[in-house]
């Protein structure tokens, strides 16, 4: 089934300006991997819909098994209220298809857990599965202790957390970052995707969720809310025509609302120049990202 953390992003945290993800239950920084997204971002989905306590949640707990010559780490395990082991979860990267495999390496850990549920996920489908003595029963719903019980409430402050915003937005900003971020990475039926720009300047903050935008059969615009370690915020865009990149654009909201000229940057195959968003293109605080996403396309390309 369609995963229920596909619409949930991890923490964030800056370290020595480069973001970590955060983990909430450990209070502990990481480097950014896939498996890793993954993992907090099921644990966004315990803590903000589930109402799932973050005291009986647990990380890479040890597991010894037959013929293991060191011993294995489970990703999650939930316990009930007792302190037993309630659930049993797997985390894969996106990219890793779920399969049989997948569903023995859990089976195999959990003959020392012991936990009734299992989960195996890759953050798009998630595999739910009952055990009872030794047979394990695919589930075709969530079992009930996992379920949705609570909405999430998606703040200016929400985005702060979770990289998208800066903490230092200027208030006509606000709601407008707010209303554009839900637009674009929750009610929207493709979830964002993690792009990481490795090699990149690093100033720009590229790495972060970006929402793509189909302009024609040929032509994607990938764009993005991307927050700075100083507390600033970055919306960049990605143009893709038939399946390359061929531009970057990269604009300082705060200088935005500031009123400044030499706001945004704009690189493609012709070279590296500064404009100034709201003069080229009208940019405000007062349209949304997707109704200027023809007029972005097409200034990238000038």
């Amino acid at each position: 089934m369609i995963s229920k953390s596909l619409f949930h992003f991890p923490l964030i945290r800056f370290k020595e300006n480069h973001k970590h993800l955060w983990n909430p239950i450990l209070k502990k920084s990481y480097v950014i991997r896939p498996e890793e997204q993954v993992r907090l971002q099921f644990v966004e989905y315990l803590l903000l819909e589930v109402g799932f306590s973050k005291n009986r949640i647990s990380f890479e707990s040890p597991v010894s098994l037959p013929r293991d010559k060191s011993a294995s780490r489970t990703d999650i395990i939930c316990y009930d209220e007792e302190f037993n082991p309630l659930l049993l979860v797997e985390c894969k990267a996106p990219s890793v298809q779920l399969d049989e495999k997948a569903a023995l390496q859990i089976a195999r850990y959990n003959t020392e857990v012991k936990a009734p549920y299992l989960l195996v996920t890759n953050g798009l489908y998630d595999y739910w599965f009952q055990f009872s003595g030794d047979q394990i029963t695919n589930l075709n719903s969530i079992p009930n202790q996992f379920s949705p019980s609570q909405e999430v409430d998606y703040t200016f402050e929400y985005w702060v957390e979770r990289g998208f915003a800066g903490q230092h937005a200027q208030t006509e900003m606000k709601q407008w970052l707010v209303d554009n971020a839900i637009s674009l990475f929750i009610m929207n039926t493709n979830p964002g995707r993690y792009f990481s720009f490795e090699g990149t300047e690093p100033d720009l903050f590229l790495p972060n969720y970006y929402q793509v935008l189909m302009i024609n059969e040929q032509t994607r615009l990938a764009v993005a809310f991307s927050s700075t370690p100083f507390g600033s915020t970055k919306f960049n865009a990605i143009l893709n025509q038939g399946g390359e990149n061929i531009g970057l654009l990269s604009s300082s909201l705060d200088i935005v609302a500031s009123e400044e000229t030499a706001n945004t940057l704009i690189q493609n195959p012709r070279g590296i120049k500064m404009v100034d968003i709201v003069e080229e293109i009208g940019f405000d605080f007062q349209k949304s990202v997707k109704d200027l996403a023809q007029a972005i396309t097409k200034l990238m390309m000038a």
